[in-house]
């Protein structure tokens, strides 16, 4: 028996109007047809709503009123949805018509809960990621990251996680584990959603699927709000899922050992940054590089003093 299950697609927009157009289009597109498509607006102001309102009626929008963040805005979309398998796509994405149905060759498995894409960066086969494993507490590499794909992966399935930028799951695991947890905002959401599918016994695979993410791709862009609570919440992810000890060991270590590996790859010219973009002087890439380096070992303790605060006050940063 052909499976074909209803897929739901949510598309979380906020300001991202000068994607809408190639995203919706390009979902529109798929040569799968028992979709449905919902949009989430986080409460934008560059006209994305109204935008979706006039050129796409065949798509469900739901505004919100204020911007909930990532786990909140695509809880709110995954609520509504219909479907027996729920995609949660970045409005910054563009994907191959083919796309679905790669993903449900692999979701058919009864054993796979998760299903990632072959992240690629747009009009090229350079990787951004085809999922994540895990190296050490805290530090996880992305799979081909840099790297041009011929092939060479082919055979990644299994991984810790995979990008929430194009993420599909199954409404049963929704079920048994539940929603995005809302106390992530942003960042990291996707690794806390993948490791307590993997520890309700479902697979988290690599699929064939392809999509082109633009992201940051610019090697300079700085985000100090984004550096932030990418450290805040993976300190509340260890914190959740890991005991006191392994917690106290990970806050001396992680540091220490991140900084040194990240640094031994910039001289080595293998960050992807280095990999994918060639603007920048090299005397500038080193400034950037240390700079980086330095805010993020501080927004690390930083975000540790946040960490440990009760769960109750972790909305204090709004994105």
């Amino acid at each position: 028996m052909v499976y074909t299950p209803k897929v739901s697609i949510i598309v979380l927009n906020y300001n991202g109007g000068k994607y809408l157009k190639e995203c919706l289009d390009s979902v529109l597109r798929t040569d799968y047809h028992n979709i449905e498509v919902i949009v989430v607006d986080n409460a934008s102001d560059d006209g994305s709503p109204e935008f979706v309102k006039k050129h796409y009626p065949q798509v469900i929008l739901i505004e919100n009123e204020k911007n909930l963040g990532f786990c909140e805005g695509n809880n709110i979309g995954i609520r509504k949805a219909t479907g027996e398998i729920i995609i949660l796509l970045n409005n910054d994405t563009i994907v191959d018509s083919k796309w679905i149905k790669e993903i449900l060759k692999k979701a058919e498995d009864p054993k796979v809960g998760i299903v990632g894409c072959r992240l690629y960066f747009p009009g090229s086969k350079i990787i951004q990621s085809l999922g994540f494993r895990m190296r050490f507490l805290g530090y996880w590499e992305s799979i081909g990251a840099g790297q041009i794909d011929n092939g060479q992966f082919d055979e990644i399935r299994d991984v810790d996680f995979v990008s929430g930028a194009a993420l599909a799951i199954k409404r049963e695991v929704i079920k048994k584990i539940g929603l995005f947890d809302s106390e992530f905002y942003a960042y990291n959401e996707d690794k806390d959603l993948c490791y307590r599918a993997r520890k309700a016994g479902y697979r988290v695979i690599t699929s064939n699927a392809v999509v082109y993410h633009y992201g940051s791709m610019s090697w300079d862009r700085f985000q100090i709000k984004k550096i932030y609570l990418n450290n805040r919440n993976l300190l509340r992810f260890v914190i959740k899922h890991y005991s006191p000890k392994a917690l106290l060991r990970f806050t001396f270590e992680y540091p220490i050992k991140s900084l040194k590996l990240d640094l031994i790859k910039f001289l080595l010219s293998e960050t992807v940054s280095q990999r994918v973009t060639v603007q920048n002087h090299q005397t500038k890439k080193i400034f950037i590089q240390i700079r980086n380096e330095i805010f993020s070992i501080i927004l690390f303790f930083v975000a540790l003093l946040s960490a440990i605060m009760p769960f109750k006050n972790q909305n204090m940063i709004s994105k």
